[in-house]
């Protein structure tokens, strides 16, 4: 066998512990109501599963050291909090699992320490939105003034001038985008957590 096919069968190959830790087990945690309304809203306008997003903010050991030693700055504030479950990689639990006893941390309150990282997102794409509402009220303004100059140009030129066919399917293209913005716009108001 050559050597470069024993670089490639080694790296197709897959120990136990690599296997069991791609599989996939369900976790029940307590968090409060806007921690998993932030999850909610996050995993929404990423257009990711909640569980894709929560395996993703958990599974990076360097990164939930730094939120475990950055809690002890943290106060933990007593909210009421419910049960949620959700499936995650065996290699993400078992890791939470290690770091909440190194730290001395509950399990929960590392899971809504990750999760609380969604804030200044969500904050960042909330700011975007309200200037989406902004920008389309000035949209439909163009769009009215595109109809009003439809208008100007009928009278003016007649119903069978080329110019005005032309102006027509101007006004009509903006119609349609102008309907596919609004929509946009509308759709993204689950932005609050």
């Amino acid at each position: 066998m050559k050597e470069n096919d024993k670089d490639l069968q080694a790296a197709l190959e897959l120990n136990a512990d690599q296997l069991r830790g791609k599989q996939s087990v369900r976790a029940t945690f307590r968090l409060s109501d806007q921690m998993i309304g932030l999850l909610r809203v996050a995993a929404v306008h990423l257009g990711v599963k909640q569980k894709s997003l929560i395996d993703e903010l958990v599974k990076d050991r360097e990164t939930l050291e730094r939120v475990a030693m950055e809690s002890k700055e943290v106060s933990q504030k007593s909210m009421t909090r419910r049960q949620k479950t959700f499936v995650l990689s065996r290699y993400a639990l078992d890791l939470l699992d290690n770091i909440s006893n190194k730290y001395n941390l509950s399990r929960d309150y590392l899971v809504e320490l990750c999760i609380s990282r969604l804030i200044s997102f969500v904050d960042s794409e909330q700011e975007k939105h309200k200037q989406r509402r902004m920008l389309i009220k000035d949209v439909e303004h163009y769009l009215l003034d595109g109809k009003k100059l439809l208008e100007k140009a009928a009278v003016t030129l007649g119903d069978e001038d080329r110019f005005l066919t032309k102006l027509q399917s101007i006004v009509d293209y903006t119609e349609e985008n102008v309907t596919e913005l609004r929509k946009f716009v509308k759709e993204k108001k689950t932005l609050t957590y």
